[in-house]
């Protein structure tokens, strides 16, 4: 296995521990969110208003989690590219064609 598929295997599996962490986070703050929306039910006069400011802040909190995971899926995206595209030119070389086929127009 060549170095480049070693790298490219290696930077998607950090994107993906990236995303993974991105995503927990974003699901403890909308948990957290929903438990100070339903204590808020219970509350009355301005501790409902607190709960309530709360609630949202850690449902923005839990959105730009979600924002700042999209980063590592792109990336994700593009390593598993280029890794399709060098596993594609191996197999091409073990088999013994060109990876890529010139075409002359005339």
């Amino acid at each position: 296995m060549s170095f480049r598929s070693l790298f490219t295997k290696g930077t998607a599996l950090a994107q993906s521990g990236k995303c993974k962490s991105h995503s927990q986070k974003a699901s403890s703050y909308a948990r957290q969110a929903m438990n100070c929306f339903r204590s808020a039910r219970s509350k009355k006069g301005d501790q409902k208003i607190d709960a309530m400011l709360d609630g949202l802040g850690h449902l923005s909190s839990s959105v730009l989690e979600v924002s700042d995971s999209i980063t590592p899926i792109a990336t994700m995206n593009m390593v598993s590219a280029l890794l399709a595209e060098n596993m594609k030119n191996i197999i091409q070389e073990s088999i013994g064609t060109p990876a890529t086929k010139r075409t002359v127009k005339k």
